[in-house]
């Protein structure tokens, strides 16, 4: 009996070996040019990218790991006499319109709110209708270049707070001096010191600052600790117009004024330590006045300081409505004074962390002193790590695992900083990694 031979028929598909695709990994072509700066002047940025395209990754290839956008500083040098406006303010003023009116017919005008927006949305255009409360948010992000805020120079970029020097260069760690020098030694100015504790009904002068004026500090401390004591401070312009509770009306509400050059930062005066503070250099005349409204029953507790270019005049006598001699003075050197260590290392690389700094009262010779100004101690903490962490991101779909029929595709997860630039996956938070993506791709019929 022949036996007969069963042939197993393969898979018509199978009939055909078809040559497996070979993988080609993904590779950078070169980066493009620099596109237009973000500002003419001030300290723009601008931006360059490449894509994976040199090669494209094909057959299941790895796609391209890093950057695919760069961005730098450009035209950093200072803009023109702009009325000593910051660039935000400029940006809020473009929302000056007629269909924005006061309850007294007249255009709104719009300047920067800072006071009281988190520190994650700096970078978002907060303006304040001035003499109210009322602020709207006008842009999800600010022109790249603008500072973050009135107090630091680290500039926005994509609506990200990203670090700068004061020379407007992004990465850059150039300071300004308490004399308002970019980089400077400090040596350049000299420190003006004084107090006020008459009560006559009113107004009255304290001290008048001059144009060139740096890190004004002007506190009001209330008497017995009550909060509404009946005594405020008041500012004025040479103009005699107030920027700050005139006409027997005082704001309770923490605000930032922005005069020519600076921004001032008050406490509202619903605060036992009712306080006013600059940073930048003053390009204004101002005079700080006390608004005494309980007679002498409470008599205010005034001190104030500012540092002036040392060749600057400051005339000290001006005539007030008390006649006591004038209390102010050139602090001596002798006396106690708060002595500043550095600030630490940010408690987070990223993120908002803090930093400290070791802030110790000593007296002229450099022993340690009780006799400092408790009111006038500086800061010893501020938030610090304005880079934003990196964080996950897909990459694109792979190629169909098969050119015919059923396959598979994959998604892979990478970690990114602030830059677009791929990190090692510890600088991400591993409770928050997302599970990688893979999912089921159909070709056409394998033939």
């Amino acid at each position: 009996q022949t036996h007969t031979h069963t042939h197993i028929v393969p898979h018509k598909a199978a009939a055909r070996q078809v040559p497996a695709a070979v993988a080609v990994d993904g590779g950078w072509s070169s980066w493009g040019p620099w596109q237009r700066c973000s500002r003419t002047c001030g300290g723009g940025v601008e931006f360059s990218d490449r894509e994976c395209a040199d090669p494209v990754p094909l057959n299941g290839g790895r796609y391209c790991e890093g950057q695919r956008l760069q961005y730098q500083s450009c035209n950093t040098h200072p803009c023109g006499d702009n009325d000593g406006k910051s660039f935000r303010e400029e940006q809020c003023e473009k929302y000056h319109s007629p269909s924005y009116l006061d309850f007294s017919g007249n255009v709104k005008q719009w300047i920067p709110k800072y006071a009281g927006v988190s520190p994650r949305d700096r970078c978002k255009l907060f303006c304040r209708a001035r003499g109210s409360s009322e602020f709207k948010v006008f842009e999800s992000k600010v022109i790249d270049g603008t500072t973050c805020g009135p107090d630091t120079t680290s500039v926005c970029v994509q609506g990200q707070c990203v670090k700068a020097g004061c020379d407007q260069v992004i990465g850059s760690n150039k300071r300004v001096d308490k004399c308002g020098v970019c980089g400077g030694s400090g040596l350049t100015c000299r420190k003006i010191t004084g107090s006020y504790n008459k009560a006559t009904f009113g107004y009255s002068d304290i001290v008048t600052i001059p144009v060139g004026a740096t890190n004004i500090d002007i506190k009001q401390r209330s008497h017995g600790g009550i909060k509404h004591d009946g005594n405020y401070l008041a500012i004025k312009r040479e103009s005699g117009g107030y920027i700050l509770n005139g006409n027997f009306s005082v704001s309770t509400v923490e605000q930032d004024i922005p005069v020519l050059g600076a921004v001032l930062k008050y406490s509202g005066s619903s605060t036992t330590l009712e306080r006013i503070q600059s940073f930048r250099g003053l390009r204004e005349v101002l005079t700080i006045q006390l608004l005494a409204t309980a007679g002498d029953a409470n008599p205010p507790k005034v001190k104030y300081t500012f540092f002036i270019p040392r060749d600057a005049t400051f005339n000290r006598s001006k005539e007030r409505k008390s006649s006591s001699p004038s209390p102010h003075a050139v602090h001596p050197l002798g006396v106690a004074g708060w002595q500043l260590g550095e600030w630490s290392e940010c408690s987070k690389s990223c993120g908002s962390g803090w930093s400290r700094r070791s802030v110790e009262c000593r007296d002229g010779a450099g022993f340690p002193s009780d006799h400092c100004d408790r009111d006038l101690k500086p800061g010893d903490i501020r938030p610090c790590g304005d880079l934003p962490c990196p964080m996950w991101q897909m990459g694109p779909w792979s190629v169909c695992s098969r050119t015919c029929g059923q396959g598979e595709r994959r998604r892979s997860v990478f970690c990114i900083d602030y830059t677009g630039k791929t990190v090692g996956p510890e600088k991400c938070d591993s409770t928050k990694v997302p599970e990688p993506v893979s999912g089921e791709c159909l070709n056409p019929e394998c033939s």
